[in-house]
Formats: C-alpha cells, structure tokens, sequence
C-alpha cells in the first residue's frame, strides 16, 4: 500500500516508547524484567498535569492500538501506540521521515529499528520491523510521545527498595479509574533479607501480607508474596539472580490518583 502524504509535523513536543511485562509471583515474569530500562533514562516529567506532544501521525490504513494512553515511564509522561500495516517496512519508514521535521537519531535495539525526534521539550519514537507472521509487506511497531518539559518524578518512592540498588524498571499507569505501579530493582542481598524488608515496608504503608508461596519455575530460588488492603493491592516476585537478588512488584491502586 502507497503511503499517503502527510503534512510536517511543526518544532513542537514529541516521544519514547516502552514494553512492559505484567509480573508474575510464580517467576515466569523473569524475563520479562530485562532490558525495560532501555532509553527511559533520557527522559524527563513531574507531578503536574503533563502536556505530552501531538501523536504522531498514523499511516494511512494502519491499524492502530493504544498501549498506554496516561503513563509514566520513570516518572516520564508517556503516550504509546502499537500498530500494524500492510506496507513494506521502508516505506513506512519514508513516510515518517517525511511527516515529522528534522532528521531522526536511528539506531536498532533487539531487533527493532528505532527513530527518534526530540523538538525542544518534546521527544517522539517510531520502533519499527516487518511483522513476524504476516506477509512481508507488513510492518509492526510503536509509536509514543513522551513530555520532557519537568524533571522526572515518580509518584512516591518505591517500598522496600535499598537506596544502593539498581532500578530497571518504574511504569506507573492510570486506567479506569485504577492506577497501577510496576517495579522492578536489583540488589545484592538474599531473596530472604529482601522479602522481609518489603513486608516490613508494605505493612507500614497499610498493605498486610495475605499469602507467601516459594517460587514454582525449576531452577529458581525466591518467593511470591501478595499483600492487600482496602481498595488496594500488591504483589511481588523476589528471585535469587547471580550473587544478588531481582525484585518485581506490581501495586494497584483502584482508586486512580489525582495531581498527576
């Protein structure tokens, strides 16, 4: 399919884009926890209301899915769609290329081609390949517009996580009225240290242990914990990983918040 024109998008605000996997207590998340860090360190957001960029524009005859419609990645405002077309990867690349000023910054992460435009405070990102299992003029990717205007906030600190550890992932989402936080950090104590400083942190904040089961995957040494409270939930995967420990944990919220 011929890409139809599409007018310049203006010097204004644009994107970033992120995958990020639903934790599991049973461990078979793992893999999912790798690589989620990946170009978020560049981007920037805040408590405030966020002003994300205009979307970039979809091609003609694209199918278009929204993945995160109010997100924060890293405490980054972010918009991401996904989509699919029946048109051969470069032309939907020449048509970005022509419908967004500037010359993208293009690189490939794990297989996907990634352009990037930033315009002043606004950073846009079209990650791109040819579909998997479809013709091969096909092309699947994302699009995603992130607000770099403000300095990155989370919405709080991040419970039972050691101030010396590494943090690879921090998605926060509101969707229908339910704001939801995933987590994933590193560290070098025992999955057993980490468990119990994360109840111990949990409790304070009102959310009591309910169930503790040891990881069922073969071959992994850790624990699944789910806690609750009213209106809210919480649960955690902790894994032994090398000489340290991997943290995952997805808190819910079902009262979505507000000052965001």
């Amino acid at each position: 399919m011929p890409a139809h024109p599409a007018p310049r998008l203006p010097t204004s605000r644009h994107t970033t884009p992120a995958l990020h996997p639903r934790p599991r207590p049973d461990g078979r998340g793992r893999g999912a926890r790798a690589g989620l860090s990946i170009a978020f360190a560049l981007l920037v957001g805040s408590h405030a209301e966020a002003a994300l960029p205009e979307p970039l524009p979809p091609l003609a005859g694209a199918r278009i899915t929204p993945v995160l419609d109010d997100a924060r990645v890293h405490g980054v405002p972010t918009r991401i769609r996904r989509f699919e077309a029946r048109t051969a990867t470069a032309s939907v690349r020449a048509f970005y290329e022509g419908a967004v000023e500037g010359t993208p910054l293009s690189s490939r992460i794990d297989g996907w081609e990634v352009l990037s435009w930033k315009h002043g405070a606004a950073l846009r990102t079209l990650r791109l390949r040819p579909c998997r299992t479809a013709p091969a003029a096909c092309t699947e990717g994302t699009l995603s517009e992130s607000d770099l205007s403000r300095d990155p906030a989370p919405s709080s600190p991040a419970p039972g996580r050691p101030a010396d550890s590494l943090l690879s992932t921090d998605l926060e989402t509101n969707d229908a009225g339910r704001h939801a936080r995933i987590l994933v950090w590193h560290d070098e104590s025992s999955p057993s240290w980490a468990a119990a400083r994360l109840v111990r942190e949990l409790s304070a904040q009102g959310l009591a242990l309910e169930r503790r089961a040891p990881v069922s995957r073969p071959g992994l040494e850790g624990v699944g914990l789910w806690f609750g409270a009213r209106g809210r939930e919480a649960v955690a995967t902790i894994v032994r990983h090398g000489s340290g420990t991997t943290v995952t944990l997805q808190m819910i919220d079902h009262g979505a918040r507000s000052g965001r």
